[in-house]
Parts: C-alpha cells; structure tokens; sequence
C-alpha cells in the first residue's frame, strides 16, 4: 500500500455501474467532481455516511469499495486480540 493512500475500488466500481464522476458528484450533492476524484485517488477517505451512499449507489457493499482496508484492519484485529493476555478470541 502506497503511504498516504487509502487503496480502494471506487472508480472501479463507479465504471461497472455506468456513472462519471460528475452523475456521482451531483446524486451525492456536490458542486463538483473534486471530492469524488480525491476518494477514487486515495488522497482522503470518505466519511462513513458517504461509504454507505456509495455503496447503495453502485449497488455492493462498503468493505467490497475498501477491500484491502477491510482485509488490513480485519487482520490487525485479530492480531491485537491474540496477543492479549485474554485466553478467549474474538473473531469479527
């Protein structure tokens, strides 16, 4: 993963479901591409709210946008709970 970048499938995503930039921007009202691009560059993540917009919008679910993120903090997780001194796990 690149630093300073949130890897994510959202252009792919956007592609699939036949939107440019612009439709996304203004059905989630926005005067402008700019945010969108940010997003789909990894520059800034979206706030959760907008996940799940995007989501409904381009008809999957949020962790399929953010898979590699998802998979990262699944994995970190589990790790973080192993390696306490609790002898349950947890698994989420």
């Amino acid at each position: 993963m690149e630093y300073g970048r949130f890897p994510n499938k959202l252009k792919k995503y956007r592609r699939i479901s036949g939107y440019s930039q612009k439709k996304v921007a203004r059905a989630l009202g926005f005067a402008d591409t700019s945010v969108i691009s940010r997003w789909e560059h990894g520059a800034v993540l979206p706030g959760l709210q907008y996940a799940f917009k995007l989501s409904k919008l381009y008809h999957t679910l949020p962790h399929e946008l953010f898979d590699l993120l998802w998979n990262q903090s699944a994995a970190e997780s589990l790790v973080s709970i192993n390696s306490s001194t609790h002898e349950e796990e947890i698994y989420l």
